[in-house]
Formats: C-alpha cells, sequence, structure tokens
C-alpha cells in the first residue's frame, strides 16, 4: 500500500533542522540578529564610550547591565550580607578583572552584555533586561538559566562573573565564618612552581 502522505526526503544539508520547532527558530533568528548587530556596531565604532569615569575598562552601557544584574542575583541584604552594590564594590571588581582579559575575551564578553541586555525585548514588551522591575529581571534570569544551550551558556558566564566578584572580597567572608586561605593562617610557605612528587 502507497502511502501519499509521505514526506520527501530532505537534502543533507537540512537534515539538522529536522527537530528544529517554530519556536526555537526564532529564537535563534533573534539572538542572531542581535549579535550581528552588536558586531556590526562595534565594527563601526559605536560600541558604546566610557564615559563613567568609575570604570576604566568597561563601557558605561555595561556597567549599567552588571549592577542590575549584581542587584538581581546578589540581594545581599536581604540576608544580613554586606550590599553588593554600596558596601562591596562588585562591578569595580568586574572591571579590574576585565582590564586583565586578553583582546578577544573582552570583545567576547562585550558581546555577550549586549545580547544579555536587549534579548529580553523578545519577550519582555520590548524593554531592555535593566529597565525590567525586579520580579521581571529575576523572570528573565531564571528563564535564561533554563533555555537554550547559547542562553544557559551565557547566563552562567555572567552569573560567575558577578558572584566571584563579590564572594571574593574579604568583606564578605564573616558572613559565611570564612577567616581567609588557610595557607596565609597557618603560614604555610608558599613553593612557586615547584615539581610536581614522583611517583
Amino acid at each position: 500500500m502507497h502511502n501519499n502522505n509521505a514526506r520527501p526526503d530532505e537534502p543533507g544539508w537540512m537534515s539538522g533542522l529536522a527537530p528544529l520547532s517554530r519556536r526555537g527558530f526564532l529564537r535563534t533568528a533573534v539572538i542572531s540578529a542581535a549579535a550581528l548587530s552588536s558586531g556590526c556596531a562595534t565594527l563601526l565604532g559605536r560600541g558604546g564610550a566610557n564615559s563613567d569615569r568609575r570604570y576604566q575598562h568597561l563601557t558605561e552601557d555595561e556597567s549599567i547591565v552588571l549592577k542590575r544584574l549584581t542587584q538581581v542575583l546578589l540581594p545581599a541584604e536581604q540576608f544580613g550580607l554586606p550590599s553588593s552594590l554600596s558596601e562591596v564594590p562588585t562591578v569595580q571588581n568586574i572591571d579590574g578583572m576585565v582590564g586583565q582579559m586578553a583582546g578577544q575575551t573582552r570583545e567576547l564578553l562585550g558581546l555577550g552584555l549586549w545580547v544579555f541586555e536587549h534579548r529580553s525585548m523578545a519577550s519582555f514588551r520590548f524593554s531592555r533586561f535593566s529597565r525590567l522591575d525586579d520580579d521581571e529581571a529575576l523572570r528573565y534570569v531564571n528563564a535564561m538559566q533554563a533555555g537554550t544551550f547559547f542562553e544557559r551558556g551565557l547566563m552562567t558566564t555572567l552569573k560567575t562573573l558577578v558572584c566571584v566578584n563579590y564572594w571574593r572580597d574579604a568583606r564578605t567572608w564573616p558572613g559565611l565564618d570564612y577567616h581567609g586561605p588557610v595557607t596565609e593562617i597557618w603560614g604555610v610557605r608558599r613553593l612557586g612552581n615547584a615539581p610536581l612528587p614522583q611517583v
């Protein structure tokens, strides 16, 4: 018996697109367009000048995104910990880390921050991440953490960047009952690049 509803064989170059849903395709298209727009803006010199003199390496737009993300990820004052913005200079710590990045890494971080800021416009009434209220911003972060591979990777990178630069500050340690590296407390001598013991 012949099946008249059978789908024609797809060309080899389309074989990987079979599991892609319409929603997945649109989401990927929006993210790709945002990344392309950001790349073009950077090439044309419109990446955003650093007019905020508190930061040497972050642009004003990047610092705004990172401040908002820090507020969402680390509402530390609610738990009796030092404020992640006023007491612990989390964004300034990030600025110092950014200054030590290789050129290509720095460009990718800038691109990632741009995409993160504008990706929310597809889901939250055309509003950028930095302009979302607290509840919407938290929903956006949670959605990114459960999103596509690219979204999860971007969110993990930004979350690590913010959290590491908060918790590495010694002012946060008493809240964790952490007294600093044991090598300093115990006076352990640093061996530098000593060879590993042979088996």
